[in-house]
Parts: structure tokens; sequence; C-alpha cells
């Protein structure tokens, strides 16, 4: 018993010791503060405010929007079961089939409104009826083609060097006073075809991109928001404050689906009527959009795994003032050549009511895809073809018909080609070609015929100079009464002497057809056009001093054209304007647009290291009006150049 008072009295002894020492320590409340129970608080208190924290910004990274999937070990399915496998194979065969359906082709009529896909409001859709519908009164100069022989008496003589330095100083003048003028997101995906319409008035530009997709933009550089020209952009709110006061002008672009999921490869305007659009694609088929009246209608449409690479139209060879019915159909014909992927070469009448699969006329002239073509406008029978055969070929088309067996079908590959019928081909109605180290992937024909750009994937641009005369094959001599006849009996051609009057020959001044198709004295008359028709029927004046080969020696022009896989290869353009100095365009892997002339000095390269981010692959020139230039790059993105003040 005293040893538990002893002990009683040791332990409160040493609590009032250690409330001593931690009093001197400062720690109020003695042994409560550490490990005694808290006294209980009579007075009630104020929560305390939590700190703030900064507001986080919303997350407006893209997110890719997955199937919703489910727990097979939930489902009961065991790991590596033959159910579970056959599931997923199910899965991935329902995708495909989806992807594939949005590839094929759009056939049918389709509206503004079906284009859109519902996705713009009426007051978009209207603004895009009203830019559509004020091109109708601004038809440029179109089709009008130059005499060669003319413009050669102007250069000649001892004034030649003096009236082209005259030229190239005025061009150089005009091209060193264009500025970025705006740019906008035109297109979902990659740019992969333009055309400029020839409007003298506005600024319109047609863009093809990857997924079938064309992208109308009005360049004009006006102040617009992301809200008023269909492109949704979105934009942080710290960006949209920082950029309130910077905005540069981009325009109004408005996108229409016009071919299904495929690639749109080639745009071009018909040169008669500025109002017609023509497209082709990836799913086979040549549309064209009308735009008085807003509707696409389907040209024409082949076989579904024949890619179609692009196309050219075959302009008429009177003057637009003119165009009038002759007794030549050859002469006011409406045609397309088309070259598909598979090496062919394809013609279709816009006037025949049949145009689809193997009702079309179709000629085997490369073993392989044939990646860009062009038709000669002083020479209407040549066509230029660059394939992935590592060649540039020339054909007289003339010859195709007389001494080319027409195929019915496309080989599946190269080792499907019939060898006859493609040493016909190539032996008869090619009269000239040129092989470069690797795959050629563009060509084109100057406006005034002489001249001939090629870009291959060996690093080089040739530029080649050739007199339209030299232009022909033996066999194309040959049948060239044949295809005349032919012509006239076609399905939906016009009978011979219907719709001009009987002339006296003696009235007319003489001349052929190159001279009345002069810029300066255009075709106006039925009298002119029927003198203009006789002397073309008449037989060609062949020169004698042609080299044995055309393609023999071209001006090299060294630039890199390794564009890889996700860019759109490298095209080189000439301005189609006949009457400025020759120059073309193209793009640069440095993020440039780069103008050339025909001799190869560069003249311009245009670029911004602030709103150029990335490779204008894709460039195009105003047809008429000199300096203005459209670019296009992997994103959808266009920029719009101009020597306007």
């Amino acid at each position: 018993m005293n040893e538990s008072n002893d002990y009683e009295q040791e332990r409160l002894k040493n609590i009032k010791e250690n409330e001593r020492l931690m009093k001197e320590l400062g720690v109020m409340g003695g042994s409560s503060a550490i490990g005694g129970p808290s006294p209980k608080r009579t007075t009630p208190t104020k929560p305390k405010k939590k700190p703030t924290t900064p507001k986080k910004k919303a997350d407006v990274t893209p997110t890719r929007i997955m199937p919703s999937r489910s727990s097979a070990r939930l489902a009961g399915h065991e790991a590596d079961s033959e159910t579970l496998k056959r599931k997923y194979e199910e899965e991935a065969e329902e995708a495909r089939k989806v992807a594939e359906a949005a590839k094929r082709a759009r056939h049918g009529q389709f509206d503004l409104s079906g284009m859109t896909g519902g996705e713009l409001e009426e007051e978009a859709i209207a603004a895009l009826e009203a830019t559509l519908n004020g091109l109708a009164a601004n038809k440029a100069q179109a089709a009008e083609l130059v005499d060669i022989k003319q413009e050669k008496k102007r250069r000649s003589g001892k004034q030649e060097d003096e009236a082209q330095s005259q030229e190239r100083t005025e061009l150089e003048e005009v091209l060193n006073r264009m500025t970025l003028k705006s740019v906008a997101k035109v297109t979902p995906k990659r740019v992969y075809s333009m055309a400029y319409h020839p409007s003298m008035d506005k600024d319109l530009v047609f863009v093809g991109d990857k997924e079938g997709f064309i992208g109308v933009w009005d360049a004009a550089p006006i102040a617009s928001s992301s809200t008023s020209n269909g492109v949704k952009k979105e934009v942080d709110d710290d960006e949209e404050e920082q950029d309130a006061g910077e905005t540069f002008p981009e325009g109004k672009a408005w996108t229409l689906q016009v071919h299904g999921r495929s690639p749109v490869t080639c745009i071009k305007f018909d040169p008669v009527d500025h109002n017609s659009v023509f497209s082709c694609s990836y799913d086979s088929t040549v549309r064209k959009l009308d735009l008085s009246s807003g509707k696409s209608d389907e040209v024409w449409a082949g076989e579904e795994d024949v890619l179609l690479s692009i196309f050219d139209v075959l302009s008429p060879q009177t003057h637009p003032s003119a165009y009038i019915d002759t007794p030549n159909p050859s002469l006011d014909e409406r045609s397309l050549w088309i070259a598909d992927h598979r090496g062919g070469l394809l013609h279709i009448d816009l006037r025949e009511k049949t145009r689809r699969g193997n009702n079309t006329r179709r000629w085997q002239v490369c073993e392989k895809k044939i990646g860009a073509m062009s038709v000669n406008r002083l020479a209407p029978h040549c066509i230029a073809t660059a394939s992935l055969d590592q060649h540039v070929r020339l054909f007289d088309v003339r010859a195709l018909a007389s001494v080319v067996k027409q195929t019915a079908e496309a080989p599946y590959n190269y080792k499907g080609v019939d060898a006859d019928d493609l040493e016909a081909a190539q032996t008869k109605a090619q009269f000239a070609s040129s092989k470069a180290r690797q795959a050629c992937t563009s060509v084109d024909f100057s406006p005034r015929g002489d001249q001939l750009v090629g870009v291959s994937y060996d690093d080089v641009v040739k530029v080649w100079d050739m007199d339209p005369s030299w232009l022909y094959s033996d066999d194309g001599l040959k049948s060239k009464a044949t295809v005349t006849k032919a012509n006239g009996a076609a399905k939906g051609g016009r009978k011979s002497g219907a719709g001009v009057k009987k002339e006296d020959a003696d009235e007319a001044p003489n001349g052929g057809l190159m001279k009345w198709l002069s810029t300066a004295t255009p075709l106006k008359t039925e009298k002119e056009v029927q003198e203009a028709i006789k002397q073309e029927q008449a037989a060609p004046a062949i020169k004698t001093d042609r080299p044995e080969d055309v393609l023999a020696e071209p001006n090299r022009i060294p630039h890199n054209n390794q564009t890889g896989k996700w860019l759109t290869m490298f095209r080189a353009k000439w301005n189609q304007n006949p009457l400025l100095e020759p120059h073309f365009t193209i793009g640069s892997m440095t993020r440039r647009a780069e103008i050339y002339a025909a001799d190869g000095t560069l003249l311009r390269t245009l670029w911004d290291e602030n709103l150029v981010t990335a490779v204008p692959a894709v460039t195009c020139m105003h047809p008429v009006r000199p300096g203005r230039l459209v670019t296009g790059n992997a994103s959808g993105r266009c920029t719009f150049w101009s020597p306007d003040a």
C-alpha cells in the first residue's frame, strides 16, 4: 500500500516537473498540448477561407473518339477464345466496310445544301450563292489563242532581245510588289489541287483536298471572324485576347463535299463557260459544278478501282465570241482527255449521252501510272504525259484511233498490259520521249504552245523549247482526215454544213486559223469562221528543220522535289496569260513559293516566317491578271499573294 502511494506521489511529481519545463520552453498548456485531451471550445469560430487556386485552362487538345469497349472477362469470354477473336474480326470488318462506303463515288445531282452536309447556316449558304451568282457577268477572255507566227514576228529582227528584256522588266516589277494579303484554312485535309477563277474583279479560288472536299475561297483581304466563313476554328481564351488586335485577313471560305472521301486530283474551268467547274477524284468520277445554279452533276464514271490522276479540257479552236455551229465538229467539240493510274488515256465527248464504263474510248499508252498530262493549246492533237515509268512522252492522239487498239478494261497492273498494244502506242502515236532517273510527276504546256515544263523525283525541273509545227507523228498526219470524219459522225456530233451560211471564199482575207485567233483580231462573223475552217482543213505545212528528238536538250533547273509521303507532289504550272513573259510557279521544301522564268531564272520567292509555317506544295496563278498567286499546304491552309497596295 505504501509502495503504491509512493509511486503515485512520484508520478504526480514528474508531471508537475514536466509542466514546468514545458512552460519554460514556451509551450503553452503544458502536457495537454502534447498528449492530453484538447479543451472544448465555448465560442464558435468562423471557418477559414480556402486559398484561391488558379483557374485551369480548358483542354482544347483534340481527342480521338473511340468506340466504347466492354470487358471481355465480365462478358464471360476466356482469354484467346475463338468467340472473342470472331467478335474483334467482325468489328474490324464493319469498320472497313464503313470506310470503303465513304470512299465510293457520290452519283447523282447535289445542290449546295446537300454538298455542305447541313453544317452551314442559311446565312452562310446564301452568302455562297451570292458569291457564285456574281460570277455570271464576269466572263473573262478564256481559250484565247495567240497567233504564234505573229508573236515571233513581233519578237524577230534586231529588237528581239530588247522586246524580251522589256517584258522581263515589266513582269519583275509586278512580281516584286507581291505581298501576303490573306491566310485561311480552306479545306479540312491536305490540298491536292487548285483552280483560279478568271474573273477580273474577284479572287475566287477552288481548292480540292484529300477527303473529296472542294473549298471555295474568296481570298479578298477583308477582315472576317471564324463564324463568317464556315471554317471552324478553335482558339484558347488567352490566344483570343492576345490576337484580338492582331488578326490577319482571312477572306471567306466555304467547304463543299463534291466527291467521295477520296482525293480531288484535278480541278479546271470550262474554257468557254467559266460558270462550269470540272473536277476528278480517286473515286473514279468526273463531276461538273454549275456556279450559276449551284448544282453538281456527274459527267462520267469509270471502274471503281481505276483511279483518275488528271484531266484536261479540250477547248474549241474558235474564239469564245464566235462560239457558233460550224461544219467541222473538231473545231467546236466539247471533250475531255483523262489519264488514269494504270497508264491509260481516255477520251470523253461531252455531247454523248452515254459516258460510263466500257463505252469510253481508252488507249493503253504507258505501263504504269500517268501522274500528269497536258494538252497543247496551239496543237490540240498533241498530249504530253508524265508517268511513274520515269518518262515524259509526247503523243499525237490522231494516231490513237487509227493505229492503236482500244482497251475496254484497264489492266490490273503493268504485268497485265498487252505488249503489242503498248508497242503500237509508243512507236506510232508517240513521237518523242525523255527518260529521267526517277519518276516524273508533272508536265505542263505553256499557253503559247512553244514550251513544256516537267518535274521529276531526281531533283530537277526541265524546260523544253519547241515549235508547235514539230508536234506530230507520221501516222497522225496520215489519219487526220479519218479522225475528222469520225468526229463528224460521232454520236451527238453536228452534221456537216449545219449552222453556217455559204460565202464566197474570195471575199474573205487570206490567212490560217492561227491568224484569226490572235487576241487583237478575234473571229466575229460567220464568214470569218468559214474561211478559218477552210484554212484549217488544208494540209499543214511541215517544217524541214524539225529536230530528230524534240525532247533532246532541255534547260535543267536544280530543285529539291523530295516531298515524301505526307506532302502533295510538286507540279510546275505556267501562267496562262500568253501576252506575258512566260513564267511558271512551283512549291519549295524551304516553305517558299517560287516563280521561275522559262530560262531558269528565279524571279521571285514568296514566304513569311510567321504565317507560312508549312511547305506550300500546291500553287496556282490567276489566268489573266499578273502577280496573283495562291498556295496550299498539307493542313488545308491557303495563302493569297497580290501586288495590290
